[in-house]
């Protein structure tokens, strides 16, 4: 018989001048869980392994249950640093990212990261602590509730959903509500805030939802009637028809459907920037990079008059994706997009047949729709594989006119092409590599080649500085089978370098390249060619990034040589850690001829209007 102190009890809220109470009545085994445990084991039931967090006193109760659940906290430097590390784990997990601050400036941090997730439509929740409610209207410390800098009213244009929790009864529909859009196909971002005093109080009413029951969403809806048009109308004639790719195939499952796509119905597949990973560049069907820092046969192949149909598959055709929307694009070509984001995909083309579909079901049907030994398909191919022969007569890689000049006035430093290359040619093929922005971004996205499985991310439509350092950590983990080497430079360094000694307090096994050009390389190459503003503003100091490195417990190395490279990548391999090797590098015009030739093309056409 159980004894008086082991009687059952059970929760009720009652409603009280002051708010909701929960107090206990006799009858059921108390529930023991509180609402921040709600909330991360509601993560973790969504598959969700790590949280990047900076701690403070407002989020003591979450990190608490972060301690007793399956999900294991990583904390940062900066809360900019983490949401760009959720970013890169979302990017490489095909979930969500999820980040933990504290409310006020730990949410002003935030801004930057939901930003650049906001332009490349990732998937991120913010988590927040708040001040306690009974705080709330009396200046409080810290206080971004609406009586203090009401930062939900700032950060709800980045946001799909933006969520102060004050009622202990809506905690796990405001839960829900936030999840909801957090999706490889909804692409939402969500923030949520809770007081303090909130994540400490037990869940309210007798039927709390079990964390374990997480509920199946099905979104992989695709037009069969108007993918069958494409096959009748395209893919199935005579006609010349290309790919272009953007981000959303650029992931390892539509990376290698995309590629079974091209070989059935021999498609040329071009990538822009976004999207270069999607397919590998090495193969016979690569057109390699359109848009930004394009390749010579992407460019040339798809604004010429050849190709009859233009297949667009996951890209917005923004600004950079579309050489500044050239109209030689769609030109005389047929324009058709298939696509599942719910955003228009471009206010500057009319495609002639637009398609809402899943791209991995879609692609999938297009597969399964036809015999891989169909008489007639066999008879399209052969008529395409003339006109391919054609195509790879056209270089990738564009020709480089200062570089054999430079190296014969006795250039002191390594041509950033030679250092990429040699990169690529000691990393197994499946690396994950990570770029940042700068002109090392230009000089990786035309000489590296990507393995087309989904190896190859960067922020391509804001590109904040150092996001690479911060998203290679998420990458790395959640993709931790996979080599990660992150490619950044000196300018990036000082604004997150400081986060490699992250990567070193969790022994992240990955590879930090810092192009060391003592400039902020993308303006600098304009004011040598006397363009753009004064050197004071471009160079920078000769910092010793090695150094640096070691002083924050990451193993490093310099080279100023290809030999000297080959040593560093080779001690790189065998390092059971995060390793920096320094690189040094001159500072070279840009292989970026057809992107800088189409701003001019740009600017004179919109003079005319």
């Amino acid at each position: 018989m159980e004894s008086h102190a082991e009687k059952l009890y059970t929760p009720v809220a009652l409603a009280t001048a002051d708010g909701i109470r929960v107090i206990a009545t006799p009858g059921a085994k108390a529930a023991e869980r509180s609402n921040a445990d709600v909330i991360i084991q509601g993560l973790e039931a969504r598959g969700i392994q790590y949280i990047f967090l900076v701690p403070g006193k407002l989020v003591y109760p979450l990190i608490k249950s972060i301690e007793h659940s399956g999900i294991t906290g990583i904390v940062g430097a900066h809360e900019t640093a983490c949401g760009f590390m959720a970013d890169g784990y979302a990017r490489a997990s095909r979930k969500f990212g999820v980040c933990l601050g504290i409310s006020g400036p730990g949410t002003m941090n935030f801004l930057p990261a939901m930003a650049a997730a906001q332009a490349d439509k990732i998937p991120v929740l913010y988590l927040a602590g708040g001040i306690a409610t009974y705080h709330e209207a009396q200046g409080a410390f810290q206080d971004g509730s609406n009586s203090g800098i009401d930062e939900l009213t700032i950060v709800k244009p980045l946001l799909s959903a933006a969520i102060e929790v004050k009622n202990n009864l809506t905690l796990q529909h405001e839960l829900r509500r936030s999840l909801s859009c957090l999706n490889t196909q909804r692409k939402g971002r969500a923030y949520l805030s809770v007081p303090v005093d909130m994540q400490k109080k037990a869940v309210a009413g007798s039927h709390a939802a079990d964390p374990q029951r997480t509920p199946q969403c099905r979104e992989a809806a695709i037009d069969q009637q108007g993918l069958d048009q494409v096959l009748d109308d395209y893919l199935l004639r005579g006609l010349k028809v290309a790919c272009l790719v953007g981000n959303r195939m650029n992931n390892p499952q539509d990376a290698e459907l995309l590629l079974r796509l091209a070989e059935k119905y021999r498609l040329p597949v071009a990538t822009t920037l976004s999207g270069k990973g999607a397919f590998p560049e090495g193969h016979e069907l690569a057109l390699g990079l359109y848009g930004f820092a394009g390749h010579t046969r992407a460019v040339e192949t798809i604004n010429g008059d050849d190709v009859d149909v233009l297949l667009v598959l996951g890209c917005d055709l923004s600004q950079r994706d579309s050489l500044n929307w050239n109209p030689r694009l769609h030109g005389t070509k047929t324009l058709v997009v298939i696509d599942e984001d719910f955003d228009k995909v471009s206010s500057h083309y009319q495609p002639d047949m637009q398609i809402f579909s899943s791209l991995t079901g879609g692609v999938q049907h297009l597969l399964d729709a036809v015999s891989d030994d169909d008489a007639h398909l066999a008879g399209i191919k052969a008529l395409r594989d003339g006109w391919l022969e054609q195509v790879r007569q056209l270089p990738l890689e564009q020709q480089l006119p200062d570089l054999q000049a430079r190296q014969a006035a006795g250039e002191a430093n390594m041509y950033p092409g030679d250092v990429i290359k040699r990169i690529r040619s000691r990393m197994d093929e499946d690396t994950n590599v990570v770029v940042d922005s700068g002109a090392h971004r230009i000089f990786m996205a035309h000489h590296w080649l990507a393995s087309g499985r989904g190896d190859y991310h960067t922020s391509s439509s804001l590109a904040p500085m150092g996001w690479a350092i911060c998203a290679g950590i998420g990458i790395k983990l959640a993709a931790p089978h996979r080599d990660c080497v992150v490619v950044t430079g000196d300018g990036c360094m000082l604004m997150h370098g400081m986060e490699i000694q992250t990567a070193a307090r969790y022994q992240v096994k990955m590879t930090f390249v810092v192009m060391n050009n003592s400039a902020h390389g993308a303006m600098h190459i304009d004011t040598l060619q006397n363009r753009g503003v004064s050197a004071d503003y471009t160079a920078l100091p000769s910092h010793d990034w090695k150094s640096f490195a070691n002083s924050l417990g990451v193993a490093s190395a310099k080279a100023t040589t290809l030999e000297e490279l080959d040593e560093a990548l080779a001690a790189a391999a065998e390092y059971e850690g995060p390793f920096l090797i320094e690189v040094i590098v001159g500072n070279h015009v840009a292989p970026n001829r057809y992107y800088a030739e189409s701003i001019v093309e740009y600017e004179q056409r919109i003079k005319g209007l």
